[in-house]
């Protein structure tokens, strides 16, 4: 390859700043989603879809209808600009496996999360559609930032810098790769279930932390059960996370990027437990609400970017 090829597939800055912007808009339209929710605003617009209140710009005097309006813009645009910004990356850097894959999440799931939206709409908010919205954003959300994460790895390497583009060339143990991808699908699963008890409005059935109504085991019926499964989930997911760290502590020389995802990994794990209880004893405070929804979505993108980090590039793939 000579020099000029080379600087013509490099990713531009261009690019780049479009791909963080559509990250931030992802992260954003899942943020102001829960806040949607929490403040009772889902049915702002009535059970009017596409229109709000049967208009396309509603009047604008209701809190509730402002934010259900603004969710769905917001949706609307960052929807718009996250195809854009895949498309693009498709169409130049498309011989990449890693590409076909994370471009192929961002429009897939961007259009599913909208259409579920639409049914949670359609069918007043029934709370395992809403669990699957969320569910389905994260990974919409997942495959933008990845995308854009890959491309900040390319250019390094075409521009020979230092980046965890290069730490790929090493491969790690197949167990540890299992221990990585299997801890992702727990974690998507615990998701489901928190998200789905949220929209159950289960989340202050266990009073107190970290007993529940003062018991060690209230059972598991009823809403009560259904937080303190919540509650277990959280604590299994702990201790996995801190089984990973120590499992990859071997790899602390040869992978230092998949060890410091793993050790992030299991501090925003804690950070998320602490602001799970945090969220019980404000007696589900809507600042402690949007803390705990926050770090789960940078959690769930540090554990999908340690997913990615166990793939290493071909060594007949085309650079």
């Amino acid at each position: 390859m000579n020099k000029l090829d080379s600087v013509r597939r490099i990713p531009s800055k261009a690019l780049l700043w479009l791909g963080s912007i559509a990250s931030v808009g992802m992260f954003t339209i899942n943020f102001i989603g829960f806040l949607d929710t929490d403040t009772g605003s889902a049915e702002g617009c009535g059970p009017d879809w596409p229109l709000c209140n049967g208009q396309v710009i509603p009047s604008l005097d209701n809190t509730h209808v402002i934010i259900e309006f603004l969710h769905r813009f917001l949706v609307g645009f960052f929807a718009i600009v996250a195809v854009i910004f895949a498309a693009w990356v498709w169409r130049r850097y498309g011989r990449f496996l890693e590409v076909k894959l994370f471009a192929s999440v961002a429009i897939g799931f961007v259009i599913i999360q909208s259409l579920l939206g639409a049914l949670a709409v359609v069918f007043v908010n029934p709370p395992a559609v809403l669990a699957l919205h969320l569910g389905f954003g994260m990974l919409g959300m997942v495959g933008v930032v990845l995308l854009t994460v890959f491309l900040f790895q390319l250019r390094a390497h075409f521009l020979a810098r230092p980046s965890g583009f290069t730490y790929r060339q090493s491969l790690i143990s197949r167990s540890l790769i299992h221990l990585i991808r299997w801890t992702w699908i727990y974690t998507f699963v615990a998701i489901y279930i928190g998200s789905y008890m949220s929209f159950r409005g289960a989340s202050g059935a266990c009073e107190g932390w970290p007993l529940c109504n003062g018991l060690w085991f209230p059972g598991f019926s009823g809403n009560v059960g259904l937080a303190f499964a919540h509650r277990l989930v959280a604590i299994g997911l702990a201790v996995l996370t801190l089984i990973l760290l120590i499992a990859l502590r071997k790899t602390k020389a040869s992978r230092p990027d998949v060890f410091r995802g793993a050790a992030f990994l299991f501090v925003m794990v804690i950070l998320q437990i602490l602001s799970g209880a945090y969220l019980i004893l404000s007696h589900i405070d809507l600042n402690a609400d949007l803390i705990h929804v926050s770090l789960l979505m940078i959690l769930f993108t540090v554990l999908s970017y340690l997913v990615m980090q166990t793939y290493r590039r071909r060594a007949d793939e085309r650079i």
